[in-house]
């Protein structure tokens, strides 16, 4: 590509004049001037990076919340398990049964005292302190039988009936019971009667004295 030499006009390279101010080119023509280079423009610094800080969570305490009661189910026994307990517990009550039933065999225990109704006052006590009660007695399996009685009235009044208390006392005089038999007459003034195998009731523990006399008596 060719320049006029004067103005720098381009030239298409055919022409004698330049066109744009009329230099002669054959004169003489420019060299292919270069192109001018464009220039770099200095870019402006980059602003410098700013890392973006991120704002800090702010922790806000949780109000404290009760534990909740959790039920927890009992764990459940292996079924041979319960089996055995309840095997255990059946062997345990009969052995404590049979030890009861053979224990009882070798300690009896004397029969329960039947209770007897208190007699009521007598209406004269001067009649009770004027009779008088002798018998013999004996142990008939656990109980306490009189063999032979007899009822003397003393007094000057007739008796439809007397009643006899007999007390069992120890070798150191303790007095273990009291039971009470209604002796039925009639006995007459200054007569007596007899009686024979009166059971009077069961032998107390540790008993060696028997004592029985008359505590009340009924007129006819």
């Amino acid at each position: 590509m060719a320049f006029c030499s004067n103005c720098g006009n381009q030239l298409s390279g055919n022409e004698k004049f330049c066109a744009q101010c009329g230099q002669t080119v054959s004169a003489g023509t420019a060299a292919a001037a270069p192109a001018p280079t464009p220039m770099a423009m200095p870019m402006p610094p980059a602003p410098p990076l700013v890392q973006p800080v991120a704002t800090a969570p702010v922790a806000f305490a949780a109000p404290p919340v009760a534990p909740a009661g959790v039920a927890v189910p009992p764990a459940a026994q292996p079924v041979a398990q319960k089996k055995g307990m309840m095997g255990t517990v059946i062997v345990v009550v009969i052995v404590a049964g049979l030890g009861y039933y053979y224990y009882n065999r070798i300690h009896p225990k004397p029969p329960a005292p039947v209770p007897q109704p208190a007699p009521q006052p007598s209406p004269n006590p001067a009649l009770v302190n004027q009779q008088s009660f002798n018998a013999q007695w004996q142990n008939e399996s656990g109980m306490l039988v009189l063999t032979t009685a007899k009822w003397n009235n003393n007094s000057t009044t007739d008796l439809a009936s007397a009643t006899v208390q007999c007390e069992q006392y120890d070798a150191i005089g303790t007095d273990l019971s009291q039971y009470r038999v209604t002796l039925n007459g009639p006995t007459p003034a200054n007569t007596w009667s007899s009686y024979s195998n009166i059971r009077i009731g069961a032998i107390a523990n540790r008993m060696t004295k028997v004592n029985c006399s008359i505590v009340h008596v009924k007129t006819q």
